[in-house]
């Protein structure tokens, strides 16, 4: 079976990497030639999730740290 897609390029590093991680999807072409992004650089694709990026690197620079407490849900 063979079955095509249309994503917007906004969502297309995030498709690719769940159908990699699929072990019965062959990807063909050039969606099984692109590398898998790392976790910045797919935050760093979406302008919005940039921005975020970036203004918490600044915040962390400047020493405007939180902390937080992870509560364990078991």
């Amino acid at each position: 079976m063979k079955i095509t897609l249309e994503i917007p390029d906004n969502r297309a590093d995030f498709l690719l990497e769940l159908l990699r991680s699929l072990p019965f999807v062959k990807l063909r072409g050039q969606a099984a030639k692109a590398a898998p992004l790392d976790a910045t650089d797919h935050l760093l694709s979406s302008p919005a999730n940039a921005a975020r990026l970036y203004a918490a690197l600044e915040r962390d620079r400047r020493g405007q740290r939180e902390t937080h407490e992870l509560s364990a849900t078991i």
